[in-house]
């Protein structure tokens, strides 16, 4: 099966190309993988979106409001 994607823009396909370089293989050989790899995924249920919540002790505070943790989901 082929699978054309369009409008990939430039910075993307540079860097794809140059991972592809760097594991020795071409960008296809690349491209393939990375779909295989993503596809083998657990994927979560629909609409259930899975988050890991770490605690930790930092040094300072914090340099996010509240704010704007809960302003970036929306």
């Amino acid at each position: 099966m082929d699978v054309l994607i369009r409008n990939v823009k430039p910075a993307t396909k540079l860097t794809l190309t140059e991972i592809a370089r760097a594991h020795g293989r071409s960008l296809q050989a690349e491209l393939l993988d990375v779909l295989e790899r993503a596809a083998a995924e657990p994927q979560a249920p629909p609409g259930k979106t899975t988050l890991e919540l770490v605690r930790g002790r930092s040094q300072g505070s914090s340099t996010w409001s509240r704010d704007e943790i809960y302003r970036e989901g929306r």
